[in-house]
């Protein structure tokens, strides 16, 4: 072995490629979220765009009161957002049934 890095470029997948079969599990577009306390409205979230992919792993990080649990309670449908659109695979989630 003359080379050192002796493997077949044909195995691996550019970023691109990747990026063109990566089917998009969530995508948050344009999100906000207001709680009202009182009269006085309390911004949650503030025009939050997100993709994730199939086969990703993310971590969310932020300090105390910066909508960490807000942004999962709206991925998971728990919550819904005073503002923007969620999908889950490819389907745009509606928020017209009551609870």
């Amino acid at each position: 072995m003359d080379n050192e890095n002796d493997y077949d470029d044909d195995e691996y997948e550019s970023e691109e490629e990747i990026k063109e079969d990566a089917k998009e599990v969530i995508r948050l577009v344009n999100v906000h979220k207001t709680y009202l306390l009182g009269l006085e409205g309390v911004p949650a979230l503030r025009g939050v765009n997100l993709t994730i992919n199939d086969g990703e792993f993310i971590t969310i990080l932020g300090t105390s009161g910066g909508g960490k649990t807000t942004l999962l309670n709206i991925i998971g449908t728990i919550d819904k957002p005073s503002k923007g659109d969620v999908y889950i695979c490819g389907l745009r989630i509606k928020y017209s049934t009551k609870d």
